[in-house]
């Protein structure tokens, strides 16, 4: 009779153990699969939020400088998506030569990756029609210059030009979005429905005798 209830005991024993190493486990499980969690979430905010500097030098075919035309594009890459440099010193941009659809907006320079959720909403959306222009030819999805000079409108744009001193001061960061909405490069699109964007600035435009250095950096923020 002892030896029966001995070994009551002893199988009790073991299936209490048996219990504890299991919630053991799974408790360790647990806090590994939150720690990937949030390794992986630290690790990607890190990949959005990485500065990449840029320059593109912008030649110039002719004179005046003025002459939006005067002045030869130069293609880039910014993340994901293709753009142009064009016009005026070459400080405009331009999405070109995307198969998916890419839009373009400005914010304020003070913006910065890690709270895009909260100023997304905020971005100026420059193919709305107030924003629109009537310059440079196609005036749409395009930033520059902001208003109208010389005679020129070029509508919504992220600099201010001094045309006696030829400096040239950003005052707005571009975004480039990507949405899966619109039908080409006139619509009008929300940033917050993006699916990929970047914030763009501008740190200096350096005229020379035939050409412009654009200096700039960007940072994909979704």
């Amino acid at each position: 009779m002892k030896k029966i209830i001995f070994s009551i005991i002893a199988l009790a024993a073991i299936s209490l153990t048996s219990c504890s190493s299991d919630d053991q486990t799974t408790d360790l499980q647990s806090q590994a699969s939150a720690q990937k969690e949030a390794t992986n979430k630290t690790s990607k905010i890190a990949a959005l939020c990485t500065v990449t500097n840029a320059t593109v030098t912008v030649t110039r075919t002719a004179a005046p400088s003025s002459t939006y035309t005067n002045w030869t594009p130069v293609a880039a890459t910014i993340g994901g998506v293709n753009v142009q440099w064009e016009g005026i010193y070459g400080g405009s941009i331009r999405p070109v030569g995307n198969t998916d659809r890419w839009y373009v907006g400005t914010v304020a320079l003070n913006q910065t990756c890690a709270n895009w959720n909260s100023w997304n909403s905020s971005i100026v959306v420059k193919n709305v029609s107030t924003n629109v222009g009537t310059s440079p030819a196609d005036p749409y999805n395009v930033l520059g210059y902001n208003g109208t000079i010389s005679g020129f409108n070029y509508g919504l744009g992220y600099y201010s030009y001094n045309i006696l001193t030829h400096v040239m001061t950003p005052s707005k960061a571009i975004v480039i979005w990507k949405t899966t909405s619109g039908t080409n490069s006139q619509s009008v699109t929300s940033p917050s429905t993006a699916t990929e964007a970047y914030l763009v600035k501008v740190t200096a435009v350096t005229p020379g005798a035939s050409n412009s250095v654009v200096t700039y950096n960007w940072t994909q923020v979704k």
